[in-house]
């Protein structure tokens, strides 16, 4: 397939595009670097593409902050930190703002700012479809769209398994895409018409279910034993949260297990584990590209509660414990697990290690969990929203 990648260090024009493949169609996928969790539903629903229509389509990826004037467009870089260390002030805004009436103030507020990036992406990546993954594009690019006279059709990718913000929905796109039932409700609640409203699951890799298969492989290469329970911990791409804190309580425990550490980007964190004395067989990684394959190697997995690593671990049959939560948004995604059967809510480290515990002395209640989680998965999600694509783009 021929991809053109269109980011933030991407200088595009018309002239440029004007040069693709005139015979193949475009699809411009919408994101935003808040987290790592939209950038990767982009991509999963590109690879589902990639999958279904080889070189039918010419995809690119757009990150409309950098459109945006210096300090707003630094918005979305800045979210760790506000998630981290600022959580108060960042569930106070959520909350503050989180209702029709709000979102149309701030609509209208900035509505010479955002109409103007969605001007800038709609002349310089002109496409035939315009796939969101992140909230900032659905109150404004549909109606620029239509303002300029585009023939471009416009649908929006909900990240948030279920107590996303109501920014998400907007009546006016071509299809609005949600991950769960309870999503939808939401959806239609804010006024999106029911028809096009489609559960689709949360997006994630088309392969990822066949990549999760290779564990011995993957136990071998990390040098750990085939034989011990391993626990997988993780804290998004960008290593949120008491990501580090968690990993020391289970580190120092006596607990029977081997434990792999996922800090992503967090360097930090990264380096402060590599240095201490665990009591226990303990791997500290990085930022990966094989998190099927790890997860496919872990009995248990313990994480934020970050919707795309909460369905990757529904794919991999995983039991979940949720240690952190981002206030607003993934408040909700606590109760979908808890109330499923598929994992136990653990806000404090030590309880974290007594849940663990725990299941591990009760090996038919662990199953029973597994197959909970096993039974919420949705593996083929990106095939299906690629499919969503090509039904709004005319095939």
């Amino acid at each position: 397939m021929a991809a053109r990648i269109c980011d933030s260090t991407c200088n595009t024009d018309t002239n440029n595009f004007a040069e693709a493949n005139t015979d193949m169609k475009r699809v411009v996928l919408l994101y935003a670097d808040a987290g790592g969790g939209h950038r990767s539903a982009a991509e999963s629903i590109a690879k589902g593409i990639q999958a279904l229509y080889a070189d039918r389509y010419e995809l690119s990826f757009v990150n409309g902050f950098r459109l945006l004037p210096p300090l707003l467009g630094r918005l979305d870089i800045d979210y760790p930190m506000w998630v981290t260390y600022g959580r108060m002030l960042y569930a106070l805004g959520f909350h503050a703002s989180n209702g029709r009436r709000q979102v149309v103030a701030i609509r209208r507020a900035f509505e010479p700012i955002s109409d103007k990036m969605a001007e800038d992406i709609i002349k310089t990546a002109p496409a035939d479809v315009y796939v969101s993954c992140h909230l900032v594009y659905n109150q404004t690019m549909p109606s620029v769209i239509r303002r300029l006279g585009s023939p471009a059709r416009f649908m929006n990718v909900v990240t948030d398994l279920v107590s996303g913000h109501v920014a998400h929905y907007a009546p006016d796109v071509d299809y609005c895409i949600v991950p769960t039932e309870e999503s939808a409700r939401d959806a239609i609640a804010n006024l999106v018409p029911a028809e096009k409203v489609i559960v689709a699951g949360q997006p994630v890799l088309p392969d990822f279910r066949e990549r999760v298969g290779k564990r011995r492989e993957t136990r071998e290469a990390l040098g750990l034993d085939q034989n011990t329970p391993v626990v997988l911990l993780m804290g998004g791409g960008d290593g949120m949260g008491r990501l580090e804190l968690t990993a020391r309580e289970i580190a120092f425990s006596n607990l029977p297990v081997q434990l792999v550490v996922i800090c992503g980007r967090n360097q930090t964190v990264k380096h402060n584990l590599e240095f201490i004395n665990a009591r226990i067989p303990m791997r500290v990684l990085g930022f990966v590209n094989t998190v099927p394959e790890l997860m496919g190697a872990a009995d248990i997995l313990v994480t934020k509660a970050g919707p795309g690593t909460i369905a990757e671990g529904f794919i991999a049959g995983l039991p979940i414990i949720l240690y952190d939560r981002v206030p607003g948004q993934e408040e909700g995604n606590v109760d979908y697990v808890v109330n499923r059967g598929a994992g136990a809510w653990c806000p404090y480290p030590r309880t974290v290690v007594k849940q663990i515990r725990q299941w591990l002395s009760e090996p038919e209640r662990l199953e029973a969990i597994r197959q909970a989680s096993l039974a919420l998965a949705r593996p083929d999600s990106a095939l299906e929203i690629a499919r969503i694509v090509a039904r709004l783009a005319g095939d």
